[in-house]
């Protein structure tokens, strides 16, 4: 594969799924190069931790810095993934199914279980980072790591409910990824890529490798469960439903992290 290209891809899809001003390419890039998302959660966990310890090292509260943790998330991901949250929140919330459910996850308005499922996400993932802050801001190794672990493990959980779902019919954002994610070339790239950097974390923060076990297989799980719900609620997995994949498993690697 040519470098150039390979660049392309990599600059679109941190575009795509974060804030940083790379500059835009084609969104076909980013499709093609779905493979390289946990080098973007590599970086998405880097800068949301320094920005959390920098704070920290500012002088601010920990409760302040708990606070500011969604506005964080936002500033970096630009929202991308808690929209689709919010969206697919709503569908299973309606209990409905097929077109119904695709009329509702296609609605404008944000509905009633969107609105407490973002209002939850924000409780939730704030308390478990102070007590994150609480527990690991005398060692900053410790800290980084924990923080990082979790947006590897988020955008993993993205390749894995795309590659289980099924292709939607409509062509919408999502389609190109679900699709390349099938790709044997790409399966094999983006476990490669994902053992790798795992494997560097594991080996750095040896002292809790039982942890980040537990997360890759609750990860794993929720990925594929997520995946499962989705090709039988609306008959494929789109581009909500892989945010929405996203945010679930960040909030249940959070919670483990802060209890293991």
């Amino acid at each position: 594969m040519p470098l150039k290209e390979l660049f392309k891809g990599f600059k679109s899809l941190l575009s795509l799924l974060t804030t940083i001003p790379v500059g835009r390419e084609s969104i076909e890039y980013a499709t093609k190069h779905f493979y390289l998302v946990p080098i973007i959660g590599l970086i998405e966990g880097s800068i949301v931790s320094l920005s959390l310890y920098l704070l920290y090292i500012i002088g601010l509260n920990i409760i302040i810095i708990s606070a500011m943790y969604p506005l964080i998330h936002l500033l970096i991901t630009g929202g991308i993934h808690l929209d689709g949250y919010a969206d697919y929140s709503d569908v299973l919330g309606s209990h409905r199914c097929c077109e119904e459910a695709f009329k509702i996850l296609k609605d404008s308005r944000r509905g009633t279980f969107g609105i407490i499922s973002i209002t939850l996400n924000i409780l939730i993932s704030s308390t478990s980072i102070h007590l994150l802050l609480q527990g690991y801001l005398h060692s900053i190794e410790e800290f980084l790591l924990r923080i990082i672990s979790i947006y590897i493990m988020s955008v993993e959980a993205m390749y894995i409910t795309a590659f289980f779902g099924k292709i939607e019919p409509y062509n919408g954002l999502g389609k190109g990824f679900v699709l390349n994610a099938k790709l044997p070339i790409n399966i094999y790239r983006n476990i490669f890529l994902f053992l790798a950097i795992y494997l560097v974390l594991s080996i750095i923060s040896y002292k809790n490798i039982l942890t980040l076990i537990t997360i890759l297989v609750f990860s794993l799980f929720t990925s594929i469960v997520i995946a499962i719900d989705a090709n039988k609620r609306l008959g494929f997995v789109n581009g909500d439903v892989i945010g929405f994949t996203f945010e679930i498993v960040k909030l249940i690697t959070m919670v483990l992290i802060t209890c293991i």
